[in-house]
């Protein structure tokens, strides 16, 4: 619609449905009135480019930007078009001109970086970054790469100095971690590119500093055998120096329902209670505690359950949200890396070959898959959450279209699971494979 614009028509507009009017101002061509639902006026003027696009360029809301003014800027922004500008990519770089002069240091860069983070307006994999991994990343930015690089200009900051910070970190044997400091430098910059503070992003393809091994620890019996008896009695154990090992009780249920559940261990470690139904023994984990942003539906077979009901039960944990609080703060859970150094210390006890929580995964995925187990690849996969594996379905159907959460093949599988893991460690008869045969006279 294109009528001459006055204030006695701006007032008359109102946009029906619930959708918005756009009025066109007959005197000024591509001056745009935009009405939505709620009043909120607003100007845009569209244009034309050389390559056929028609951006729209915001010039105020009215009435504080009157109709006199919104002409003289879309007059404005039509002389920048004509002479080969676009006006809304100038006022874009303006804009980014003005934040970077905010942003002078790396550490000024980090911190805008993690509020944008937190907010949810960067979004490198098209979704919100959890607040575990934002956790996460402050730790590391904080014990790693904050000393090094918090007062360099960004503008100074490239591959040499990257390098320096990676190597002087492998030289005191801290490789996984070198790894990790590295891309979350990359991402600060990714960061820094998508909101036009820097012109490149001077870490892309850069090798990684540390040979990214792939873990293809598996406990067998014997080890698993002897784990799951010290977490039940770790005092029966020393460490180096002779000192008996201490676990809190509710380290040790949680490492057993790690090895029973075969979830991650941060997953573990932030168990709600809101989430627990104790009736249908199931545990439901929604999609924006876990990795792929997956509701998660986890079954409770017997003893993975009766360690639940053990661990709610427990004096210290008191009126926490979590079942696994931690021993600071009742209303935030235990760290998953206090299980990790719950598990190392017990291995090195029992001079053990290193392995942690999810060595306990991917022991009990390789059960469950073998022929003592005879699970299908499939459902060993939606047990452990993974959703690249399609059962020989499309990926995008898997996706986007199949809903179904196996509940009921999960419980199978887990339950055959913690049968398994029962017997090998004594607290269930194995089953036995002899038929008898009933005499007649």
């Amino acid at each position: 619609m294109t009528v001459r614009l006055t204030d006695k028509h701006i007032l008359s507009i109102k946009p029906k449905g619930g959708s918005r009017a756009e009025v066109y101002d007959l005197q000024e061509p591509g001056l745009l009135l935009r009405v939505t639902e709620g009043g909120c006026r607003t100007w845009y003027f569209r244009y034309r480019l050389i390559d056929g696009r028609q951006p729209r360029y915001k010039l105020g809301t009215y009435p504080a930007t009157g109709i006199a003014e919104a002409r003289r800027k879309a007059q404005a922004a039509r002389a920048l078009v004509e002479a080969g500008a676009d006006p809304a990519a100038l006022e874009r770089k303006a804009e980014a001109k003005a934040r970077a002069e905010t942003i002078r240091t790396y550490d000024d860069l980090v911190a805008a970086y993690f509020v944008a983070s937190e907010l949810g307006s960067y979004r490198p994999r098209g979704r919100p970054k959890r607040a575990s991994t934002i956790m996460m990343e402050r730790r590391l930015y904080e014990r790693h790469v904050k000393k090094a690089l918090s007062r360099s200009p960004v503008s100074e900051i490239g591959r040499a100095e990257v390098k320096t910070l990676t190597r002087g970190m492998l030289a005191k044997g801290i490789t996984t971690q070198a790894n990790h400091a590295q891309a979350f430098i990359r991402q600060t910059f990714s960061y820094a590119l998508e909101e036009e503070l820097v012109a490149f992003n001077p870490i892309m393809s850069m090798s990684s500093p540390a040979p990214k091994n792939v873990r293809q620890r598996v406990l067998d019996d014997q080890e698993l055998r002897e784990f799951w008896n010290a977490l039940k009695h770790p005092s029966d154990l020393t460490d180096r120096n002779g000192l008996k090992i201490t676990l809190s009780p509710g380290l040790s249920i949680a490492l057993r329902l790690a090895t029973l559940l075969l979830q991650r261990r941060g997953e573990i470690a932030g168990m709600r209670l809101v989430d627990l139904d104790l009736r249908q023994a199931v545990w439901t984990l929604p999609g924006d505690l876990v990795k792929n942003g997956r509701p998660h539906v986890v079954p409770l077979p017997p003893a993975a359950l009766g360690l639940v009901q053990e661990a709610l039960a427990l004096k210290d944990r008191a009126t926490s949200p979590f079942v696994f609080p931690s021993p600071r703060d009742l209303n935030a859970p235990v760290h998953a890396d206090a299980l990790t150094r719950a598990m190392g210390r017990l291995v090195k006890a029992l001079r053990m070959p290193l392995a942690g929580p999810h060595d306990l995964r991917r022991t009990g995925a390789s059960v469950l898959a073998s022929e003592r187990g005879d699970v299908a690849p499939f459902i060993v996969s939606q047990v452990l959450n993974h959703t690249t594996d399609a059962g020989g379905g499309s990926i995008t159907t898997r996706r986007h279209y199949n809903q179904h959460l196996y509940a009921k093949e999960k419980r199978q599988a887990l339950t055959v699971w913690e049968n398994i893991l029962l017997e090998i460690v004594g607290e269930r008869a194995a089953a036995s494979n002899v038929t008898p045969f009933a005499l007649t006279g």
